[in-house]
């Protein structure tokens, strides 16, 4: 039992440091200000609060910004395994304006695994538990 637990600790250490690392080297994410509330094997949750920076024309938030935030808890989601990963595809739907103040949060789950691709969806919603926005993506494990 003692070296079941150590190995997955062991496990768990390095998906710390390459979660860690991945999410602060994220520049844009960064720039943004957003912030990894949690993560797991195949899972992420990011958060974003709306803020002027944020806002486009029509006063709401960009959806440029939206895709990034559902686009980083993809990226934190398909990298939580074995192997490297990097988006293959994704498409996004817009259903609800991100507001001035809004707290936007994007979880990532794992939907299906065939070969090296992995199927995310991402839902955005915003502090009333609306959904903004719905992000697929597909994955490609890097295996070298």
């Amino acid at each position: 039992l003692y070296f079941k637990i150590k190995r997955i600790l062991k496990g768990s250490f390095a998906m710390d440091q390459q979660v860690s690392q991945m999410f602060n080297q994220d520049r844009l994410i960064q720039h943004l200000g957003a912030h990894l509330v949690s993560y797991n094997h195949n899972y992420a949750k990011i958060e974003l609060k709306v803020t002027e920076q944020h806002l486009q024309g029509h006063q709401t938030c960009n959806g440029a910004v939206i895709f990034a935030l559902a686009d980083a808890a993809f990226a934190i989601a398909c990298n939580t395994g074995e192997h490297p990963a990097v988006g293959q595809h994704c498409g996004i739907h817009y259903l609800k304006p991100g507001l001035l103040g809004d707290t936007l949060t994007a979880v990532a789950e794992h939907k299906a695994s065939s070969g090296r691709s992995g199927i995310y969806d991402i839902q955005v919603m915003n502090q009333h538990n609306q959904i903004v926005a719905e992000f697929r993506g597909t994955s490609r494990l890097i295996i070298k």
